[in-house]
């Protein structure tokens, strides 16, 4: 699915299509990347700052933001077994 823009609705972009490419092809490379990471990463390639609704714009209309960047660890197999242990041990 490929978007279009009508002329004359709405404000004008500032950022142009190869900006966009350009970020859509980062967040592909790093699925898991926040916004800020792209944003940091971005902008001294395309040459000036990038504002965060740009990539969040350009991210939604590759279908890309749906992907959230890796909040915490997962558990070790260690860490598991000892708290399933604990989790026993409490009577629950």
């Amino acid at each position: 699915m490929s978007f279009t823009r009508r002329q004359g609705s709405g404000r004008p972009r500032q950022s142009s299509r190869r900006k966009d490419r350009h970020i859509a092809s980062n967040a592909r490379v790093q699925p898991t990347a926040s916004s800020a990471a792209l944003q940091a990463q971005v902008a001294p390639s395309l040459g000036g700052h990038v504002s965060s609704r740009t990539i969040g714009r350009c991210l939604a209309e590759g279908h890309l933001g749906s992907l959230c960047p890796l909040r915490a660890l997962p558990l070790t197999p260690t860490h598991q077994h000892l708290r399933l242990k604990w989790f026993h041990a409490r009577g629950n």
